[in-house]
């Protein structure tokens, strides 16, 4: 899969923006007990394999809705997800479910989890369209750490879905091609995660990873798989 020079400096732009964050100090760490609910908006940059005469890659628009409660005096958390990504050749829906144990070790917290996890992807080009449904779990693991006052949150994700892929696309002769596929993949990301003032307001920046080890291309007059990178830089802010 080709990766865009400019889709890659954006994410270098966004890791000095992160680590810039981490030096200015913010207010200590509260995403571990006690209940939260969070909306993020950000820029989203799926680099899909190629499409017709469109490379797939894109730089677009991400929202997200989370939460999770932990209820006082028990050590697992119930967290959820919301994320809807769209630009102008993709859009996705994805939804997470997870249950997760947090181990405490003073100013530091180990966790681990697991759950139910969907996405939905729509890569579309004129006269082509792509869909790739993933439906699976989702395994997690989290440090929570500070750099001085600074809290930081890293989190490592690892996918197991089940791929259904379809294809509808013109092939040329006024007529149209079509394809699907099915297989098991995986996908591997991580998140990381820091609080800052936002001109006074309390909020959080986000930047996140994830590689798909098969999304469902059309090559050589054919359905197949390819590989795939999404990249989110957003910001976080606290609803609840």
């Amino acid at each position: 899969m080709r990766c865009n020079r400019s889709l890659w400096s954006l994410s270098g732009i966004v890791v000095m923006t992160l680590t810039g964050w981490l030096t200015l100090g913010a207010n200590p760490a509260s995403a571990i007990e006690g209940t939260e609910l969070n909306s993020s908006i950000g820029i989203w940059a799926p680099l899909l394999p190629e499409l017709a005469n469109d490379s797939g890659d894109s730089v677009g628009t991400v929202l997200g809705l989370s939460g999770h409660h932990r209820f006082d005096g028990y050590r697992t958390s119930i967290e959820s997800g919301v994320t809807y990504g769209i630009s102008d050749s993709a859009e996705m829906i994805g939804v997470d479910v997870l249950l997760r144990d947090t181990w405490d070790f003073g100013n530091h917290h180990l966790s681990a989890g697991f759950g139910y996890s969907m996405m939905n992807w729509d890569q579309d080009t004129v006269g082509h369209d792509i869909q790739s449904d993933y439906q699976g779990a989702k395994v997690v693991t989290g440090w929570q750490t500070a750099f001085g006052r600074t809290p930081v949150w890293l989190d490592l994700t690892l996918g197991l879905y089940d791929l259904d892929g379809s294809y509808v696309g013109d092939d040329g002769a006024g007529g149209f091609n079509t394809g699907t596929i099915g297989d098991f993949t995986t996908t591997y990301g991580f998140d990381l995660k820091t609080d800052f003032d936002c001109f006074g307001i309390p909020a959080r920046a986000v930047f996140g990873l994830n590689y798909i080890e098969d999304f469902a291309a059309w090559q050589a007059g054919q359905m197949t798989t390819d590989d795939a990178v999404v990249l989110n830089g957003s910001i976080e802010f606290r609803l609840y």
